[in-house]
This record gives structure tokens, C-alpha cells and sequence, in this order.
């Protein structure tokens, strides 16, 4: 097959999904305000119409159908765990926070629908293996201080995590597990100008904002984007600000020889 007419042809099938996608969101909004809500979730992400339509039927789906968002910083896993937050009913926590944060005990006392983890592989054994009986059987039971207790639920649970070495293979299994690639800079300047655009930002500060976040200060996060957009009122605001972050960055050069003027 021609490599124009592949090219074509898969043009049409994102084209196909992504107009899926928009009228089954116009047709919630014409049956409840309520239900509108979960389909405004991802507004501010760029692309992926396949993995937003997976979460749209998983949100539909008689039973719990978990997600897992496997891939580097900077590649709209956290974005989508944002979007979920806004779910009625959803409970957001970090892995590494699960346990200080009491998870368990928020489970036991509000019985979330959503349960939205950041940074799953950081979470510690013991909450894993919570986790798991959750999304297994639904039901959750801990013992403390010589006493039992025990709840079902039914809860979604959606969690990213940069790499699966330290999740338990028994829960990785409960998940859907989706890969996602490090952007490109055309990928980092669209969702930029996108994020910062909503957030009152001139497309032509946004647009250098990202261009100096990308190249030279070598960072692929838009939180970085989003920081240095508020500061500026102007592209050189935007080259200041940048030269300012590399001069005290933890290697800069330009901060041992400023320390050693100062002697």
C-alpha cells in the first residue's frame, strides 16, 4: 500500500475517533449537567483522542475497569490524573504520600467512586496490597491496634507511574496499562500555547516561553511553562527569567564564579 495512502488512512481513523469522541460528549451534555461534567474532564489536552475515549467508556462501564498511565515525566500522564480529579466523588493522593495522607482511612469513611494515585510506584507494599484486594474483589479490610475492620466498595481506580519495577505484579495485572511517549517540541508547543492560552496568556509569550523551557533550559515539563508565563509581561521578561533560573541552577558555572567575586 502507498505510503501517502497509509498516511491517509490513518489521518481518517484519528479524524473518526476524535468526532466520536465529540458528539457521544455533545450528547451527554444534552442529557444531564451532571453528566456533562465528566466529558469536559480533558479540554485542556491536546491529542490522545483514543486514550480520552477509553477513559470516557471506562467511566460508563457497569464494572470497575481500572487504568494505569505508564511513561517519562512531561507526557500528559499527570494531566489526564487532573482531569479525573474533577470526577464527582474522586479521592486524588500521591504514592508517595498514600499512607501519611491515610488513603485506607478515606476509603473506610467516604467510600470514594474515583480513586486518582500520581506516582503509583512510589506507594508502599502495604497500600499496594490494599489496592489490589480493591480492585480484585472490592473489598478492603485492615487491622490495627488488635481490631478489624472491613468495607466493599465500588471504585475506579486510575494511577500513573514512570516505570512498573516497583509495583506488585498481581496488581500491575488489575490494570489497563497504557504507554505513553516523551513529547517532541512541536507536542510541547502546542499543548503550551494550549495550556497557557487558557490561562490569559499571549500566544506570542506562550510560544517563547516554551521555546526557552525546551531549548534552553533543556526541561520538557510545562509546569516549568506555566511558571515562567505568569512572571513574564514581555519576551525579554521571558529571556531574564530563563537566564536567571540557569545562573542559580544547581550546575550553573556562572553561581561558583558569582560566589567566588563575592569572597
Amino acid at each position: 500500500m502507498p505510503i501517502i495512502t497509509q498516511i491517509k488512512m490513518y489521518h481518517e481513523q484519528g479524524m473518526s475517533i476524535k468526532n466520536e469522541v465529540t458528539a457521544k460528549s455533545n450528547t451527554i451534555k444534552n442529557n444531564s449537567d451532571k453528566s456533562a461534567k465528566q466529558y469536559n474532564l480533558f479540554d485542556n489536552i491536546i491529542g490522545y483522542e483514543d486514550i480520552k475515549k477509553l477513559f470516557y467508556m471506562s467511566f460508563e462501564s457497569l464494572k470497575p475497569i481500572h487504568i494505569l498511565l505508564v511513561g517519562p515525566p512531561a507526557s500528559a500522564k499527570t494531566l489526564f490524573m487532573l482531569g479525573c480529579m474533577k470526577l464527582e466523588r474522586s479521592y486524588f493522593t500521591l504514592g508517595t504520600h498514600s499512607t501519611k495522607s491515610g488513603m485506607v482511612d478515606y476509603l473506610f469513611e467516604k467510600r470514594p467512586r474515583y480513586l486518582v494515585i500520581d506516582e503509583i510506584e512510589h506507594m508502599p507494599i502495604r497500600d499496594q496490597t490494599v489496592l489490589l484486594s480493591l480492585m480484585e474483589t472490592g473489598i478492603i479490610a485492615e487491622t490495627k491496634h488488635m481490631k478489624t475492620r472491613n468495607t466493599q466498595l465500588k471504585t475506579w481506580v486510575f494511577a500513573t507511574t514512570n516505570d512498573t519495577n516497583h509495583m506488585l505484579t498481581p496488581l500491575l495485572s488489575r490494570f489497563m496499562v497504557l504507554h505513553f511517549k516523551q513529547y517532541n517540541f512541536e507536542n510541547f508547543l502546542d499543548i503550551s500555547i494550549h495550556m497557557l492560552g487558557q490561562e490569559g496568556i499571549a500566544k506570542d509569550i506562550a510560544t517563547e516561553v516554551a521555546s526557552q523551557v525546551w531549548h534552553k533550559m533543556k526541561s520538557k515539563d510545562i509546569r516549568d511553562c506555566i511558571k515562567i508565563a505568569h512572571l513574564a509581561k514581555t519576551k525579554a521578561d521571558v529571556n531574564w527569567i530563563v537566564e536567571t533560573l540557569q545562573r542559580y541552577s544547581k550546575n550553573s558555572n556562572l553561581t561558583d564564579k558569582n560566589n567566588n567575586l563575592s569572597r
